[in-house]
């Protein structure tokens, strides 16, 4: 099963999260994505100006374990949840010999707390931005209350670690953490301050989300989370600290990407037949007409040449034909993704090509003409349309196993795609034109944009399902994204 979100990530580009269920604990999971991007003619994007490296360069890809989701309560009470474990961590390196195992171990479970409580919140924040006005119940306060508690059962924690005699990196981490955990409930509870604040909730309900806010910003001021030495008159620092914090703790969900180009070894093989075939033709030859010539001839010496020209235009042909063939069998790479400990969790291939219109499906054909502004859209002979190809396979043998996380399933795809080299050829993005009203010509301006239709085709277990979207852009950057209806095919 996929889950499948696209959105905008800065003003240039377009961030599409997949979310990939290792379905098999015996067998691997497979996956395959095209994704179409059907780019205006007048652009000039195409295969001469746009060549393989500068779309890989334009495109950006992170692969992580999605965060398990756990209740706040869960969180608090599960034996095996990531708090408890967290705790049992702080107690093995106070009492046993302090290994490198326990220090990563230590490490491992703060920044697992930190990524799973940050998760709870997020779902948690989404399910009452998603409730009517009378489906809230705020004065309850179970939230507040709950995660009041899980920040003191971790906070207590700290005391035992400053107080031993472990070394300044241990005593840093745990601090680091609690930092981290502050940042992530301030962020959240302002968040939902200010939904119910719009919704016109009664002040009595929210006198709790106030009271927590109050309470952490004071915490804050005591630990010194935000202050600063210099004058930060634009937040650059504090903004920059808590980046790098957030990638600190959230980095134990990331794996490691080793990018290899896929078929290799054939292209060489290939490469060194066709050198050999070459070879065989230019010596054959010089071999045939030194019998009719003999040794050191001028008609031998011409023979000699061509033979070499004719077997340099063999190898060069012969290996074009393999790299315009290839593509075909191989993708562009194969990318191993592995975690922190070298374990293998799944392969990953991607592949890059301009291809014509009447190459594609007919599905992807039906969903590129339906609902345009024109009968006709953009004419099709006027579009250029990238197909950008992934195939994922997971492996469910090491998955998740350094983590120690039974609730652990799945992997987060997040593929960001940069239009910036995309807004050289466009126009202004304000535009002037007239129009008659009331017996008068009226200047105007509007706005000059531009449509990036793009087309998800994905292959599941489940079978094959379509999504479309549209980028509306113009010089200045992505305005929008609008989500296109698709009849079930």
């Amino acid at each position: 099963m996929i889950q499948n979100s696209v959105k905008i990530h800065d003003n240039f580009s377009l961030e599409i999260k997949s979310i990939y269920e290792n379905i098999s604990k015996s067998k691997k999971t497979n996956y395959d994505t095209i994704t179409y991007l059907f780019i205006p003619n007048g652009l000039n994007i195409n295969n001469q100006t746009y060549s393989n490296s500068k779309f890989y360069n334009d495109v950006k890809v992170y692969i992580r374990y999605n965060a398990s989701a756990y209740t706040l309560e869960e969180i608090i009470n599960l034996k095996t949840g990531p708090l408890n474990l967290f705790a049992k961590s702080v107690k093995r390196i106070l009492k046993e010999k302090l290994t490198k195992k326990n220090r990563l171990d230590f490490e491992s479970k703060v920044k697992m707390l930190g990524a799973i409580l940050n998760n709870s919140l997020k779902l948690k924040t989404q399910f009452y931005k998603s409730q009517n006005q009378s489906d809230l119940q705020i004065s309850d306060q179970n939230f507040f209350i709950e995660l009041k508690e899980i920040l003191q059962m971790y906070r207590v924690q700290i005391p035992l670690i400053e107080n031993s005699g472990l070394d300044e990196n241990l005593k840093n981490i745990i601090k680091l953490g609690d930092e981290y955990l502050s940042n992530i409930s301030n962020y959240y509870t302002i968040q939902l301050f200010e939904h119910f604040k719009k919704s016109s909730v009664e002040k009595s309900d929210l006198k709790a989300v106030i009271q927590f806010i109050k309470e952490e910003q004071e915490y804050r001021k005591a630990q010194n989370f935000d202050a600063s030495k210099d004058d930060d008159y634009y937040d650059e620092i504090l903004l920059h600290k808590r980046s790098q914090l957030k990638k600190y703790i959230e980095g134990v969900l990331f794996l490691n990407r080793d990018i290899r180009k896929d078929g290799a070894f054939v292209e060489q093989s290939v490469f060194a037949i066709a050198a050999g075939l070459a070879m065989v033709f230019s010596t054959g030859i010089a071999f045939y007409y030194q019998q009719v010539y003999g040794n050191f001839t001028l008609p031998f010496f011409i023979v000699l040449v061509v033979g070499y020209m004719f077997k340099d235009r063999i190898k060069s042909s012969i290996g074009q034909l393999f790299i315009s063939k290839a593509s075909s069998f191989f993708y562009d790479y194969k990318i191993k993704i592995k975690d922190h400990e070298n374990n293998l969790i799944g392969i990953t291939k991607e592949n890059f090509a301009f291809v014509p219109f009447e190459k594609l499906g007919p599905k992807v054909k039906r969903n590129r003409v339906k609902n345009g502004y024109l009968d006709a859209d953009y004419d099709f002979y006027g579009e250029q349309i990238i197909q950008y190809k992934r195939k994922i396979e997971i492996y469910p043998k090491k998955f998740g196993q350094e983590i120690s996380d039974n609730r652990l399933k799945s992997l987060v795809d997040i593929t960001r795609f940069n239009f910036y080299r995309f807004i050289a050829q466009m126009d202004d993005p304000k535009k002037s034109y007239s129009i008659l009203k009331k017996g008068k010509i009226i200047n105007r301006i509007g706005n000059k944009i531009y449509h990036i239709n793009v087309i998800q085709k994905i292959y599941s277990e489940q079978g094959i399902e379509f999504k479309r979207y549209r980028v509306i852009m113009n010089r200045k950057g992505i305005k929008r994204i609008e989500s296109v209806k698709l009849d079930v095919l």
